[in-house]
């Protein structure tokens, strides 16, 4: 049988091993007996076991010093993390090997299942270890680098994979005494049983990796999931699910290859514009709908002095039979000199251009959408600025531009439509029997 060989020529373990001999001799324990192989073996494993616990716990302490001293994040983290501890792992196994051939004959089958043991054990501590660091690392640059908040975790999660995948299918090529490639060759034929199994895990693998590389989400992004009924905040990406906050304050657990089968609305736009869109609409009652006269334009110009200016512009073009006025642009003053609604939508225009929270950026419309049954739409098309992009102020800013319109409204002599209840038709019916 083919075995993994330690030789090792230090005095201090041939010491060790003299001092063992003689005292096995001095209470007349034969040393080819079976008995004497047990004792003699659990005597060394016990002293390698000290002193590798020795070796580790002085390393940690001096590392740990060094670290104290030399205080940087870099040196916190691993502080925190206790990266020390995990990448010292290494050293009793590698003790252990080392005095592993004082104890008995290399042929023997009891050294054979420890020395495979030990050499697993080495396996597994330098993925423990690996693994530390690559945290480590990543925790470093999402920290410093990641400025714009790339979900990296499920490729953190992947990395770790990859790690105790390599661990495995090595453990497993020193337990059976094979190489690793014969071992991913009798795996190839398990592949499809495989992917069945980790069905999940390899969409997730493939999901978060798009993610990440197209930049569609990151950690605090605000997203609606129409499919799953979603709405809220990412906290955060792994490699098998995203952790979405509610506005409830539920938790949401969405496995990634949802979001990137189906379609999802991501806010991180709005946010970084500094634009957020208010689209409204009022039904103007078509029968409050009138002709501007001369006495009413007068009215209006004198009560709402923004107006004036666009007034007398628009007079002047109509004496010279221009049809229509427009400023171009973005943000335009449409309206007419026509009708009270056309004087409406003018002075809405000026309201919102001289509205503090409104950008003067993006396109700002006051128009008339088709008509309906109650009345004719009139839309608000604008954007807020600044940090009326936040929820509660967007919403007072909304809620104050609609009380406005509302109160403003009947001073053209319009009327905002209003389905009849079942109280004014009583009343109305009261009001005629008497």
């Amino acid at each position: 049988m083919t075995l993994l060989k330690i030789t090792h020529t230090s005095k201090l373990a041939n010491e060790v091993l003299s001092i063992i001999r003689s005292g096995l001799d001095a209470v007349g324990i034969d040393k080819k007996t079976h008995l004497d192989e047990v004792i003699y073996t659990a005597i060394v494993i016990l002293i390698a076991c000290l002193i590798s616990w020795a070796i580790r716990w002085i390393c940690i302490l001096i590392l740990r010093k060094l670290l104290s001293i030399h205080k940087s994040e870099v040196a916190q983290d691993m502080v925190k993390m206790r990266i020390i501890s995990k990448m010292t792992h290494i050293i009793p196994p590698l003790v252990l090997l080392s005095m592993l051939p004082f104890a008995f004959e290399d042929n023997h089958l009891l050294h054979v299942i420890i020395l495979r043991t030990l050499w697993v054990y080495f396996v597994v501590a330098i993925g423990v270890g690996l693994n530390a660091f690559i945290t480590l690392s990543w925790i470093r640059f999402d920290n410093v680098e990641n400025t714009k908040r790339h979900p990296l975790r499920g490729l953190l999660g992947t990395a770790h994979g990859i790690v105790w995948i390599i661990v495995v299918i090595v453990s497993f090529s020193i337990i059976i005494n094979k190489s690793p490639g014969y071992l991913l060759t009798g795996m190839a034929a398990l592949s499809a049983a495989i992917m069945l199994i980790f069905k999940d895990s390899i969409l997730g693998f493939v999901s978060g990796i798009q993610l990440s590389l197209n930049d569609m989400l990151r950690v605090g992004d605000w997203i609606n999931v129409p499919s799953v009924n979603a709405n809220g905040v990412v906290e955060d990406v792994t490699l098998t699910v995203v952790k979405l906050r509610g506005w409830d304050n539920t938790i949401l657990m969405l496995p990634p290859y949802t979001l990137v089968s189906t379609s999802f609305q991501n806010y991180r736009g709005m946010y970084e514009i500094g634009r957020r869109r208010i689209e409204q609409e009022f039904i103007i009652n078509t029968a409050s709908i009138k002709p501007a006269t001369d006495p009413m334009i007068e009215t209006l110009s004198q009560k709402f002095p923004m107006l004036k200016e666009f007034i007398d512009s628009s007079v002047q073009n109509r004496n010279d039979g221009k049809e229509i006025q427009f400023n171009g642009g973005t943000t335009p003053i449409n309206g007419t000199v026509e009708t009270n609604i056309g004087l409406f939508r003018a002075y809405l225009c000026n309201y919102l251009l001289n509205h503090e929270f409104i950008s003067k950026e993006q396109y700002l419309m006051v128009r008339l959408l088709t008509i309906t049954e109650q009345g004719v739409p009139l839309q608000i098309y604008c954007f807020t600025e600044g940090d009326a992009v936040n929820w509660l102020k967007y919403e007072a800013v909304q809620s104050q531009i609609m009380e406005h319109i509302m109160a403003v409204a009947p001073l053209f002599e319009l009327e905002i439509y209003n389905a009849l209840s079942r109280n004014t038709i009583t009343l109305e019916n009261s009001q005629k029997e008497a």
